[in-house]
């Protein structure tokens, strides 16, 4: 059955065929878990040590390299062979060793549903939860996870925190009368689910959905149809490699043929054109991204985040968009107390969270509550109208009980009270527990032979049962105008986000404590203004999204109210933005949406469907989104957003399972942290870019100018693996460790479709290449020609001179605006120390020199070398200083035209 909320429990009954006292038989338990299964949702299983190993061959830069070190092996040439071997190896070992760890960092505990539950069948029974079928009766009390989804048929007070599946952070009371009509799931108040928590009271409930019929167990099967999506660093990266592999290939064939045309051996041919492939393909590309991603990730676990994928880093620092839940993540889920309000008398109430320690102040002046004798009264009834407790636990504190009821017992706390004592002193003797229905709770406690009666409740129900009010230790006659100002009070504290009730007492006369008798005649004592308050940090982050160009979207289940108090109050909703609700949202067809998302920054009463919904809406328009959150109804769009990034406090497993990156300390800073980590990262992608193609690019187009003007070779296959190997990764990898720039979250996001070798990068390439090319050339020609050295010695000239070129050029890619001589990046100096020591081995080294064919070079030559290879760092570094008096004559012009 679908809408079990209209229907009457004696009905119920009948359609699942089961006894209310006794529950079912064990034969009619096996039959239903033969239909309908056990009560369990699917496990996510973890990815195995051998599918990521298998992962890392599935490029198209290691296919070729495969089948370059499968060439070099049929021809003969091992000692090829083994070189290329070791570049495969090194790539995919790093790539492997880097994701598994990420991976085994995550580990959920997948502890949201319970393993045990409270059943009838013939007697109250313990048993595994994934023994329930539809038609077990349940009970449930304070405490409890709920273990199915279940009708309600009795409840004492029953009131369950359903946070993690609708966002609201207040506990719904639950009751047993039938419903009518669609009603959405936080409507449903004659309904449990699974995995939400009994905070009050106690229940007997109907099981009527189990395992994936639960809202649960559709939200799992939501995971499952989303599925998983590569990042846009991860296309653009596989296309760029897929360009410039086939080019080079294209061009290692023109060498091939052009050689055979002039009568060359095929066999050195093909070593010939394999060594250039190797050298000009990108093969370090996606190691050397995988060690920046890698750095990022640990920068990242330093500011209690934990990636699972390598690429979210940087795909949550190109993100255009946030989507964030509210409860729990940019506020505390916890209720707080922050105004106490009597007649004309507010006082406002500081501290955080539920920490017992705070102070009282009146118009801004401390004042000591114990002292006014309304504020005195009001923790008064707080304290003894409670069944809540306060308790420490791991250094932490944490509420036993119902939210609300543990923000009273805090505030009195922080006037130097004890619910203990209270209740000692003032022992209890009726109690008439919460009721949806008349929406009030009121107790009897008894004082040296007095009865009193302490009550809480909606204002506006209390105050129609009061005939009296109390203004700072005097009872005054109830009037008209004084019930209208409390009311209007009310209203001006809802309107803020804040959920209000009212507290009232009386000295009791009868001896009877009948609820007519107990909630009549009170005396109105005043409003406690509570809510979920904000993170603390959550404003400012919100604040640095804004100056980085990203837009934060407050997506919840919690009510337009409340929702736009917190979103105005942190920033998030500006002056023109839009807000729509859940339903309101049903109503507009994709066209209409697609119209309002983009500047629409609060969604209210939402459901997992609308998260997803707007997720996409926003993925359509070209944005790259970011959702995060905590709880279940969160977990589909973290798995279809472009990053998902879950709280790993307060956050369920399934919604951690489904996200790319879990922030431990639940605090929305760490995703600015994250931001700028991820636009460092790309940037030091983008530098180690232009300094590796401008090297691959300069060795393969060396080999085809010679080819083409039919000269003698430049470099032996095995030198141009060895300047590939010496070159690509060693001073690359300290690339990766540059610091982000000072303006780097004052910059606007990149356009999520910008290609990473766009055309400014491609003309500073264009600019270094010809300087290279030539002056590698022309020393080769200048041994040979005017020196008439033997070709081993111009040979081992244009060797050290075309790696000197990128040793400097390194430099170079340090900062594509400012000086690269400014600052200091030691891994950087240290990969070229390290690149230059193995250059002089190989041409010192006498067995070295018998590998590679080098010979010793004279002092005269290194002068030469270091002078024409060092122009390629003098060039770059005039035209930055050119560039930088430019743009500071443009900024001044600005500012006098803005002056003016």
């Amino acid at each position: 059955m679908s809408r079990v909320w209209e229907l009457h429990a004696e009905q119920l009954l009948r359609v699942y065929d089961v006894d209310s006292h006794k529950g079912l038989s064990p034969d009619e338990v096996a039959a239903r878990i033969a239909k309908h299964g056990r009560n369990m949702t699917d496990e996510i299983k973890k990815v195995p040590a051998w599918r990521i190993l298998v992962r890392q061959f599935k490029s198209f830069i290691i296919y070729v390299l495969l089948a370059a070190a499968l060439i070099s092996f049929l021809i003969g040439n091992h000692l090829e062979f083994i070189v290329i071997s070791c570049i495969v190896a090194f790539i995919i070992l790093l790539s492997f060793l880097e994701e598994f760890k990420a991976t085994r960092d995550m580990e959920a505990l997948r502890q949201l549903t319970p393993r045990k539950a409270r059943a009838l069948r013939g007697t109250e029974q313990e048993l595994a939860a994934a023994e329930l079928v539809p038609g077990d009766i349940i009970l449930l009390r304070r405490g409890d996870l709920v273990p199915a989804d279940a009708r309600v048929l009795e409840a004492m007070n029953l009131r369950i925190d359903e946070s993690t599946l609708t966002g609201e952070s207040v506990p719904v009371s639950k009751k047993a009368l039938a419903l009518r009509g669609a009603i959405s799931l936080a409507e449903q108040v004659n309904m449990v689910f699974a995995g939400s928590k009994v905070t009050d009271g106690a229940g007997t409930c109907l099981v009527v959905r189990t395992g994936k019929e639960t809202e649960i167990g559709k939200i799992a099967s939501l995971l499952a149809d989303v599925g998983e999506q590569d990042t846009p660093l991860q296309q653009k990266l596989d296309k760029l490699g897929k360009q410039f592999s086939l080019g080079v290939m294209v061009i290692c064939l023109l060498i091939f043929l052009l050689g055979l045309f002039r009568g060359q051996p095929w066999e050195a041919l093909l070593l010939l054109a394999v060594s250039v492939a190797v050298s000009g393909i990108p093969e370090s590309l996606p190691a050397v991204i995988a060690v920046a991603l890698s750095i990022g990730i640990k920068r990242m676990a330093a500011q209690n985040a934990i990636v699972k994928k390598l690429s979210a880093v940087e795909t949550l620092g190109t993100c255009t968009v946030i989507c964030t839940d509210k409860t729990g993540t940019l506020t505390q889920n916890k209720m707080v107390v922050e105004h106490v309000y009597t007649y004309h008398h507010e006082v406002d109430v500081t501290g955080q969270g539920l920490s017992p320690k705070g102070l009282f102040l009146r118009e801004n002046v401390r004042i000591d509550p114990n002292r006014h004798k309304g504020v005195a009264k009001m923790l008064e009834i707080g304290l003894l109208c409670n069944n809540a407790a306060l308790l420490r636990k791991e250094g932490a504190w944490h509420i036993d009980g119902e939210s609300t009821e543990g923000a009273l017992i805090v505030l009195a706390q922080k006037a130097g009270l004890s619910r203990e004592d209270a209740h000692e002193r003032c022992p209890r003797v009726k109690e008439h527990p919460f009721d949806a229905e008349r929406k009030c709770m009121s107790a009897v406690h008894m004082l040296r032979k007095q009865p009193l009666v302490y009550a809480k409740g909606a204002p506006e129900i209390l105050l129609a049962k009061c005939d009296r009010y109390y203004d700072n230790g005097r009872v005054h006659r109830m009037t008209a105008s004084v019930r209208q100002h409390y009311l209007e009070k009310t209203q001006a504290y809802a309107s803020q986000g804040k959920r209000v009730l009212g507290l009232a007492f009386k000295e009791h006369k009868g001896k009877s404590y009948e609820l007519r008798h107990v909630e009549s005649q009170l005396v109105f004592a005043g409003l406690v203004a509570m809510r979920d308050p904000p993170e603390a940090g959550a404003k400012e982050a919100v604040a640095e999204c804004h100056a980085a160009g990203t837009l934060v979207v407050m997506i919840t289940g919690d009510n337009r109210d409340t929702a736009l108090a917190i979103a105005q109050e942190l920033g998030i909703h500006r002056r023109g933005d839009g807000v729509l609700s859940g339903p309101e949202l049903d109503d507009l067809d994709d066209n209409k949406f697609s119209q309002l998302v983009g500047h629409t920054t609060v969604y209210a009463r939402t459901t997992p469907k609308h998260k997803m919904r707007i997720v996409s809406a926003l993925q359509e328009q070209g944005h790259i989104v970011a959702m995060t959150g905590d709880g279940v109804n969160d977990a589909p769009a973290l798995r279809k957003a472009d990053i998902g990034v879950a709280m790993g406090r307060t956050g369920t497993d399934v919604a951690k399972e489904a996200a790319d990156m879990v922030i431990k300390d639940d605090n929305f800073r760490t995703i600015v942290t994250a931001i700028r980590e991820g636009r460092t990262i790309y940037t030091n992608i983008r530098r180690f870019i232009y300094y590796l193609l401008a090297g691959n690019f300069s060795e393969v187009i060396l080999i085809l100018i010679a080819a083409l003007l039919g000269v003698a070779p430049v470099l032996t296959p095995i030198m141009i693996l060895f300047v590939n190997l010496v070159t690509s990764d060693i001073p690359a990898l300290g690339l990766c460790m540059e610091r982000p720039g000072r303006h780097i979250m004052h910059q606007r996001p990149r356009d999520p479709q910008e290609k990473i070798l766009n055309e400014y990068l491609f003309l500073k390439i264009s600019q270094v290449v010809p300087l290279i090319v030539v002056g590698t050339i022309g020393l080769f020609i200048y041994e040979l020609a005017f020196l008439h050295q033997s070709l081993p010695h111009a040979q081992t000239v244009a060797l050290a001179s075309l790696v000197c070129f990128e040793l400097f050029h390194v430099l170079n890619a340090r900062s594509f605006t400012h000086s690269s001589l400014e600052g200091y990046n030691p891994s950087v100096l240290w990969g070229i120390v390290l690149s230059a020591m193995a250059l002089l081995t190989v041409i010192y080294a006498p067995y070295f020199q018998g590998i590679f064919g080098t010979v010793p070079l004279e002092p005269a030559s290194w002068v030469r070398i270091v002078l024409v290879s060092s122009s390629v760092l003098l060039l770059v570094e005039l035209q930055k200083t050119f560039l930088a008096a430019e743009m500071n004559e443009r900024d001044k012009l600005a500012l006098q035209q803005r002056a003016t």
